[in-house]
């Protein structure tokens, strides 16, 4: 009957009394929606459970494909960071290379995903790299907030694009043995004494490192850094009285070396023969042939 093809009817809520048309409405209850949806249930239930469970299985699965993919574009991003390969040019070929040499779980994942959602952009490479910036920047402030004491080191620079820079590293005592991580480089507007000091101290408030702790500084020999009064270290131990100030050994060395370099007329001979040579040629193409035709010709 019609009825009986939709979720009700005959044999699913109303008794059967027709027994006339016995074989009639068997025959259209076995070919109803109701009837077939419920043969399959108990099949499904008999196999491995309802078909919520099924369902459920299906799901954890995909997901635990999902993961593995996803595992495998994070290994891909670190592998380019760590051989210095520019990432977002190079991103998708390593990909299609992993695919290639058998990564069976990367290849469906982006055969299945949509194209705007198969993660092998510029864009997804540069979150990634973000992603896995944040997980060791966590992993290392957690174990510097378990030290008892650490020590600062930082430096001012100026990059390509012209912008004051200020990099810092933290040493601190893990099982017994001394590490030394690089933690943060922060954008400077200013590379004054109090600027810097600010800095400083927002990113230790922003990791909630308390500045107490802070035992010693290595930092450069400038009045910037090194003032006795208003540079950074004697700011510095304003909030930590105990830390003790190092000027770094490193640059000392390069003080003393270009100090000496100046006073030896030899290496000041050599220094601007070597500048001038290297002028002589890079600024001119047709040159550097020249150069490059004697040195093939040696060899």
């Amino acid at each position: 009957s019609k009825t009986s093809q939709g979720s009700g009817g005959t044999w699913v809520t109303k008794p059967f009394n027709n027994w006339r048309k016995a074989l009639e409405k068997m025959r259209a209850h076995a070919s109803s929606d109701t009837h077939t949806r419920c043969v399959e249930a108990e099949l499904l239930v008999r196999e491995g459970g309802t078909i919520a469970h099924q369902l459920q299985c299906i799901e954890d699965d995909q997901r635990s494909k999902n993961r593995k993919a996803i595992k495998s574009l994070l290994r891909c991003t670190h592998f380019l960071c760590k051989q210095h390969i520019p990432h977002t040019t190079n991103f998708d070929k390593l990909i299609s290379l992993v695919v290639s040499c058998g990564g069976q779980d990367l290849e469906e994942f982006v055969q299945r995903a949509a194209k705007n959602a198969s993660y092998t952009s510029s864009d997804a490479v540069t979150d990634f790299i973000e992603a896995i910036g944040i997980w060791i920047d966590e992993i290392q402030i957690k174990n510097l907030l378990a030290a008892p004491f650490f020590s600062l080191m930082a430096d001012e620079c100026t990059d390509v694009a012209t912008i004051e820079e200020l990099s810092i590293f933290c040493r601190w005592v893990d099982n017994g043995s001394p590490v030394e991580h690089f933690m943060e480089i922060l954008p400077l507007k200013k590379a004054d004494a109090e600027s810097i000091y600010t800095v400083l101290i927002d990113w230790l408030n922003k990791k909630n490192i308390q500045c107490r702790k802070l035992v010693g500084m290595g930092i450069d020999g400038a009045a910037t850094f090194a003032g006795k009064k208003t540079g950074v270290q004697a700011r510095l131990k304003k909030n930590s009285p105990h830390a003790i100030f190092v000027h770094c050994h490193c640059h000392k060395l390069q003080l003393a070396s270009v100090q000496a370099a100046n006073k030896t007329d030899g290496i000041k001979h050599v220094y601007t023969m070597l500048t001038s040579l290297w002028k002589f040629f890079h600024y001119s193409p047709k040159r550097c042939e020249s150069l490059k035709d004697k040195l093939y010709r040696k060899y």
